[in-house]
């Protein structure tokens, strides 16, 4: 037997490998080698392309966890139902509404525009495809719907933290940066994140917004993305207004560094200027000519924006307030801390164009809180690039630090994690037990789909509810509700939904009604003198409220013999922390 090769000095750092009890080749230095040298780690497999780094695994598990925190809140009980019913006609029509096809009391006074037409098809194509997977009764397939748009969210919220990774990457070449930055987002937006409406799409276009917009000049390809995607916006949500001003605020800065430099630069001169403006342009003619109404669409949205209403009777429409109480407002102040550091440090200034677009957006928040959504990811656009300037300042003269290693077992890991994370959310556990998550925990505990589904099913006793309302209504003509339903906005749109236009119902959707219906419905909600006129004029004979927050209502019906309150959960903390979820149900004894 000829003798075994000397070992060399590698031969002896390496020591052998069991597996499966028969003696193996040994591990590279590495460590990557398993069985007959298979390496992991190769750089010459053909698996090498499929290979992930530490950072990439890190960015898959945020990623993920991100999609199943979003697709695990309940569905909150917010305009969205009165979306899906908007989706619903549309389908059903095959025609976009040209007036409000649900409720008797509007009048045109107010314009009819549907600025949501494209997000309330996705909303409503989600739900309708939960639904009929899920069969059965309504209230299986109602827990099926809700679970497609609990992943419908879940999906919107983290392709658009995959479109952030993206651009933080292309400003930074760093994925620790790239995570930085979408945590940072994550830290100025979190409450956001567990309510689904349709603004969710218009947050994913936002980010996509700045994805072109990360580079130093505007590509070809950009130049024909952006407009259809102002298109899509435009048709979406009437948040599109903002996508225009982001480019145009950047133009401003590019304009300006131009008239700065030295020797100076005339605008048109330089290509970055011409190509942001071009953009703008075809931005502007998108909007403009590819929605239904036309450029009327913005005279219309600037009517919306201006609806006393919704300036004054919506928190987030209105000025962003100072207080010791915990709010948006110390999300802005620490951002603005974070901001002013960064500058302190920084090597420079930041770009003309990223200090205009921190002041106008500043204004913006400050003005009308709901700029905020924006502003959490605005910050970050600004803020990471000049991180990676502090840190390769940091960095000068000292030695470079190893690259991690790819992997495919890094990938397998990464793909562990992500269906973990998956089989954690509803989805995941109908797929393996074979039903969707109840609507007791699906939706919000807020949400009156038991109410609704009594008044849907009079007389059935697996629907009735409540008793004391089943008795009630057994006293109506036929044993069937009649007259309308006067619910605060949060409460009407489930139950406009299940039950409208048959039964009208009063909700949502504040910028299709002038300011005195909202005010009758105000005295009603205060229980102020005349409220008993308003609820005869309308034909009100069932209130659907918020417990906590119509006190003066409550009074008023007790002493009023016409009227019966069923539900009053007012102070149950223990089966409703919150109180948003508390409800006040009344039912007039004789009915209109």
């Amino acid at each position: 037997m000829p003798d075994d090769p000397p070992m060399t000095k590698e031969d002896e750092a390496t020591p052998p490998l069991v597996v499966g009890g028969a003696l193996g080749t040994g591990q590279s230095q590495q460590g990557h080698n398993v069985g007959a040298g298979f390496d992991f780690s190769d750089p010459d497999s053909p698996l090498a392309r499929f290979y992930l780094r530490t950072s990439h695994v890190v960015a898959v598990a945020a990623i993920a966890a991100v999609f199943a925190a979003a697709a695990l809140f309940p569905l909150w009980h917010t305009d969205v139902w009165g979306h899906l019913k908007y989706g619903q006609w549309m389908v059903e029509h095959g025609r976009i509404p040209d007036r409000e096809p649900f409720s008797p009391w509007w009048d045109g006074r107010q314009p009819f525009t549907q600025f949501y037409t494209l997000t309330q098809l996705a909303m409503y194509a989600a739900y309708a495809a939960g639904a009929n997977l899920a069969g059965g009764d309504e209230v299986n397939r109602l827990a099926g719907g809700v679970e497609f748009l609990r992943i419908e969210h879940g999906f919107l919220t983290a392709a658009r933290y995959v479109v952030l990774l993206a651009v933080f990457l292309r400003q930074t070449k760093s994925w620790k940066l790239a995570l930085g930055g979408i945590g940072l987002v994550t830290a100025l937006s979190l409450s956001n994140l567990a309510v689904f409406r349709p603004q969710t799409f218009a947050e994913l276009y936002f980010a996509l917004l700045l994805l072109p917009l990360a580079r130093e000049k505007l590509s070809t390809a950009a130049l024909v993305g952006l407009p259809l995607l102002m298109a899509v916006w435009a048709n979406s949500h009437g948040s599109y207004v903002v996508g225009l001003v982001v480019p145009a605020v950047l133009l401003a800065g590019r304009v300006v560094d131009a008239l700065a430099a030295s020797p100076r630069v005339l605008p048109w001169n330089d290509d970055g200027v011409r190509r942001l403006a071009l953009a703008w342009v075809l931005c502007v003619a998108a909007v403009a000519f590819l929605n239904p109404y036309g450029p009327g669409l913005f005279k219309r949205t600037l009517e919306l924006s201006s609806h006393p209403t919704l300036i004054g009777g919506v928190s987030e429409w209105r000025p962003l307030g100072f207080e010791w109480a915990a709010g948006w407002h110390w999300v802005f102040m620490l951002s603005l801390v974070a901001i002013g550091l960064t500058q302190l440090a920084a090597p420079r200034a930041f770009p003309t164009g990223h200090t205009f677009l921190l002041l106008a957006f500043g204004l913006g928040v400050s003005l009308q809180t709901r700029f905020v959504i924006w502003w959490a990811m605005l910050v970050p656009f600004v803020l990471v690039p000049r991180w990676a300037e502090l840190i390769a300042e940091w960095r000068a003269g000292r030695p470079a630090a190893e690259p991690a290693v790819p992997s495919l077992r890094k990938t397998a890991l990464a793909v562990l994690v992500a269906w973990a994370f998956f089989m954690w959310t509803g989805l995941g556990a109908w797929a393996t037990g074979g039903a969707p998550m109840p609507p007791e925990t699906a939706v919000s505990a807020g949400t009156p789909w038991q109410l609704a589904r009594q008044l849907r099913h009079p007389g059935d006793p697996a629907a009735e509810w409540n008793a004391e309302l089943g008795a009630v209504l057994r006293g109506y003509p036929g044993g069937r509700f009649v007259g309308t339903v006067m619910a605060t906005p949060m409460m009407g749109d489930y139950l406009m939904w299940e039950v409208g236009p048959e039964i009208p119902v009063t909700y949502a959707h504040m910028h299709l009604f002038p300011p005195d219906y909202w005010e009758e419905l105000g005295v009603v909600g205060r229980g102020s003198p005349g409220w008993w006129e308003v609820l005869d004029r309308y034909r009100v004979n069932l209130l659907v409220v918020e417990a906590e927050y119509s006190g003066g209502l409550r009074e008023q019906l007790r002493k009023t013999p016409g009227w019966k309150i069923v539900v009053d959960e007012t102070g149950d903390a223990a089966a409703k922390p919150n109180a948003l979820t508390r409800h006040l149900v009344a039912v007039r004894v004789k009915p209109l």
